[in-house]
């Protein structure tokens, strides 16, 4: 199957990326991918591009859009009878300007709509015709990491927006300090950022992972496959979609939002043979359900091309 897919390629450089993974998941399936820059590049060169492919996968980035009509670019491209697509990973009902986007940039506008924005919302009355795809993870990091530097007992990884994330990601992080104090780590925005394989010798270097995201029942942060397909032990609150996913208590720590006492209890009952069982669950279940070439595959019976 011939690809064409619109994106930044290596915006991540030595980091992650999930357009790259994207790219590479398409080529695991033996697809023949043609990786186009999105940022600043003539429509009509893309209509080009595309032209004899089995499909155009647009994967959304803000502000990395081509110039000229973009709407009418997929119709052409439709017209020429290659299935358009389009991907994001975000949350957008309930979070302000994210959602009075819905429906109103040209990518929304594909024959196909994939976000990790699930459960019920109104998409049709928005004219996206929606599928939900919850994050996946590449194979360029997949396994476990060498622990290096001095041991620690928690980590936390990424920025922290109480507009977009709300007041759970403050109060475990504020947690944490007090509780860990000089054990606990927080990496992201702003702070020391840690990507690629140095990410996964830190996940092997502390005993949990401190994981979180904007609550919806059927929506959850990349940092979910990212950390377990490092081989990390992910403690996340519990969200009702995860358990048809396979991410259950078997594979992560789960519990209930603000419940620190009893986050702080599973940690001190956490046996280093316990972890590994978990952690060795948790790798299985990415190998086997949770890679970027499961969802490419997803996306191609879907749109009825296999």
């Amino acid at each position: 199957m011939k690809v064409v897919l619109l994106g930044v390629p290596q915006m991540g450089g030595d980091g992650d990326c999930w357009h790259d993974d994207i790219a590479d998941g398409c080529r695991d399936l033996g697809w023949d991918v043609d990786f186009r820059q999105a940022l600043g590049v003539p429509t009509r060169k893309i209509v080009e591009a595309a032209r004899g492919a089995d499909l155009f996968i647009w994967a959304r980035t803000y502000g990395h859009d081509p110039v000229g009509d973009a709407d009418a670019m997929l119709r052409r491209i439709e017209d020429a009878g290659t299935v358009t697509v389009g991907v994001h990973f975000d949350l957008y009902w309930g979070l302000g300007r994210r959602e009075t986007r819905i429906g109103n940039e040209s990518w929304w506008t594909a024959q196909h709509v994939f976000t990790a924005d699930g459960g019920p919302r109104p998409w049709g009355e928005r004219g996206v015709n929606h599928h939900w795809m919850p994050p996946a993870f590449g194979t360029r990091y997949f396994g476990r990491g060498t622990p290096k530097g001095p041991r620690r007992e928690a980590l936390f990884v990424g920025s922290n927006s109480s507009t977009i994330h709300g007041r759970h990601r403050t109060a475990l992080i504020e947690w944490a300090r007090r509780r860990f104090e000089q054990r606990f780590r927080h990496v992201g925005a702003g702070r020391s950022k840690v990507w690629g394989r140095k990410l996964n010798d830190a996940y092997a270097s502390v005993r949990v992972v401190l994981g979180d995201s904007a609550p919806a029942d059927f929506y959850w942060s990349d940092r979910i496959p990212r950390t377990l397909g490092r081989g990390g032990l992910l403690a996340y609150p519990r969200t009702p979609g995860l358990a048809e996913q396979g991410f259950t208590e078997d594979t992560m720590l789960l519990f209930d939002r603000f419940d620190f006492a009893g986050l702080g209890r599973q940690i001190d009952a956490l046996t280093d043979a316990r972890r590994r069982e978990l952690t060795d669950n948790a790798l299985t279940l990415i190998s086997e359900r949770h890679l970027f070439r499961h969802r490419m595959a997803q996306i191609a019976q879907t749109v009825g091309l296999t």
